[in-house]
């Protein structure tokens, strides 16, 4: 990545805190979906490509991009099988865990990206960058309310639920990478197609229906929360941060996005009626301590 003025930087900070703001909404919305787990990852995923595809439209007459033949069609392929892969896997261990093992072992981020980047380039993170991590995720540890156990019966819960940071962090290596050359609606348009393709075979593979009989009701009142997380939490919150990405570093970025906890928690106890003990807040005060801190050491 090029160096970023502090403008592009301040720019990047505001889409990443943006994307995971409409990100948190995707938990409460999987909650409220009519579908099961899988089959309400394909439907966000189909209701947000045609947003997608006119954003990158849009976006193609603005940015001097390569043409469609010299495409990096391998690295759009890998960021859709990533992110396929970070929903599958997230929806599966959260319901063969508690809730407070999957939050928390989905948010192990932040460690994958900084090896993988140590291993890549050798490059070595500040103390104040590693003070700001340990901040951050014994806060997300706090507010999920709980820790990985000893229970033998949730350990595939639980292995399933830290593979969801694995495929995270890489999809946002790449993404970071495929900025460096495109713009975020298109890289997010072709990777959506190929993860949507993803998504229906994991579908059909788990035996979840892909529609649901509303009777007499309307069709807005049933599908709204596929709606809502296929434009809000995908097209606007991973749009957003696909802009971040390729404005802020991306060990940086990892860490700004654990602000989506802690707003899904604060959501989760509005919108949900989920308990928000006093030990949960410390740990959400904890997380956004850990936010500030990184964005300093960056």
């Amino acid at each position: 990545m090029t160096t970023q003025s502090p403008r592009e930087i301040w720019l990047g900070t505001m889409a990443l805190l943006g994307g995971a703001s409409c990100i948190a909404l995707a938990p409460i919305m999987v909650k409220l979906s009519p579908l099961g787990p899988q089959a309400s990852a394909f439907w966000r995923l189909a209701f947000a490509l045609p947003a997608l595809a006119i954003w990158a439209l849009l976006e193609k007459r603005t940015r001097n991009e390569a043409p469609t033949s010299s495409m990096p069609w391998p690295f759009l392929a890998l960021a859709g099988l990533l992110f396929a892969g970070d929903l599958a896997t997230w929806h599966a261990g959260i319901v063969r865990t508690s809730a407070a093992n999957a939050t928390f072992l989905s948010n192990l981020t932040p460690i994958v990206v900084v090896i993988f980047t140590w291993v890549m380039t050798r490059a070595v993170p500040t103390k104040a960058y590693w003070i700001a991590v340990v901040v951050a995720l014994s806060g997300s540890l706090l507010l999920s309310g709980g820790a990985p156990g000893s229970d033998k019966t949730q350990l595939l819960g639980d292995g399933l639920s830290v593979l969801t940071s694995v495929w995270y962090g890489f999809y946002f290596l790449v993404i970071a990478k495929l900025r460096e050359k495109l713009g975020a609606g298109t890289i997010m348009f072709f990777s959506s197609c190929f993860a949507v393709l993803v998504c229906m075979a994991v579908t059909i593979w788990s035996g979840e229906p892909l529609v649901v009989d509303i009777g007499e009701r309307s069709w807005i009142s049933v599908w709204w929360p596929l709606i809502v997380l296929g434009l809000v939490a995908h097209v606007g919150g991973q749009g957003l941060l696909a802009v971040g990405f390729g404005l802020v570093p991306t060990h940086i970025a990892s860490v700004l996005v654990l602000w989506q906890p802690v707003l899904a928690g604060i959501l989760g106890w509005l919108v949900l009626h989920e308990a928000l003990t006093p030990l949960q807040l410390m740990g959400a005060g904890l997380v956004l301590a850990g936010v500030y801190l990184a964005k300093r050491a960056g």
